[in-house]
């Protein structure tokens, strides 16, 4: 095997629509660097399902790795990673496309780098505790509205000129449910780090194998242990740089960023992400978003909650 190894996950529940549009930004895009290419073929129920998947890789050559639709997507990765010996990995989900040549020798020559221990295509200084937070700090600006909203009445509480005379009548279920949310919020606290929360997403990152498989992870039994472990109090990040190791982010001309310069980036959820290098399910939702969904996100990404609908 080569030094490099980039690791692509095919989910069956998926389709093969988003497989082909990687492999068509695989084959459009150089890597300008040698690598073994895995594909880990995740959820397949059959043996024709899987004949299908590696025809679409026809023409390349390729590992595969089948493993049960369980653990999500790092889960997979780290099932993966403990199956082949290249040195460093770069980890795609289904969703990945690749913007841009030269990609795998910009992710390589960022993690060589003195001091880099993670390289990302997108970062993010998000925390999941922001949106409970915001919510709380809407309540104490207008109690009023906003106790209509816990209590099932009002339509939204991002609609901050809501006509008090259309409100909806009283919704007990409704009522419950946002409440229920909205009583997570110590947990969520407790679990995830206040805005500026910085780290790398889990998806299109290269790290060192052996320091990947070092780190601590749980089981990956529901949605809250993936983003744990991707910008919890434990976070990959976040281990990575207790052990003294710098994450940064990797644009599509090469360019290397540190913490403090993610947001100029222009790679994640801020303005037209024209330095993205590999995009994916969440990089399109923002592109093809409303002004308002960009604001929304951005928000999420880049400013403190307190600041939110300023």
């Amino acid at each position: 095997m080569t030094q490099s190894g980039v690791v692509y996950l095919y989910r069956f529940a998926e389709g093969p629509a988003p497989a082909r549009r990687f492999l068509d930004s695989y084959r459009a895009h150089p890597p300008g660097l040698d690598h073994d290419l895995h594909i880990i073929l995740k959820g397949f129920p059959n043996r024709q399902a899987l004949d299908a998947a590696r025809a679409l890789f026809g023409g390349l050559a390729i590992h595969t790795i089948e493993l049960d639709d369980t653990g999500y997507d790092i889960g997979a990765y780290i099932a993966a990673a403990r199956l082949v010996s290249n040195r460093v990995l770069l980890f795609l989900n289904t969703f990945s496309e690749i913007l841009a040549d030269d990609w795998l020798k910009h992710f390589d020559a960022a993690l060589t780098m003195a001091g880099v221990g993670l390289v990302g295509a997108t970062g993010s200084w998000q925390s999941v505790s922001s949106g409970y937070e915001a919510a709380a700090l809407r309540i104490l600006r207008d109690p009023i509205h906003y106790l209509k909203y816990y209590l099932g009445y009002s339509r939204s509480v991002f609609d901050r000129d809501a006509d008090s005379n259309a409100l909806d009548q009283f919704n007990a279920r409704r009522a419950l449910e946002r409440l229920g949310r909205f009583s997570l919020y110590p947990l969520r606290i407790y679990q995830f780090p206040r805005y500026p929360n910085p780290h790398i997403r889990t998806n299109a990152f290269m790290i060192g194998r052996e320091l990947f498989l070092s780190l601590q992870a749980g089981a990956f039994e529901s949605k809250v242990d993936v983003y744990k472990f991707e910008s919890g109090r434990h976070s990959m990040t976040r281990q990575i740089m207790a052990r003294g190791f710098e994450p940064v982010v990797v644009d599509r001309s090469g360019r290397v960023y540190h913490i403090s310069q993610w947001k100029s980036s222009s790679t994640f959820w801020i303005d037209l992400q024209t330095n993205l290098l590999i995009a994916d399910n969440q990089t399109s939702s923002y592109a093809v978003g409303s002004p308002a969904r960009r604001t929304v996100l951005t928000n999420y990404a880049w400013v403190p909650p307190s600041s939110w609908g300023k």
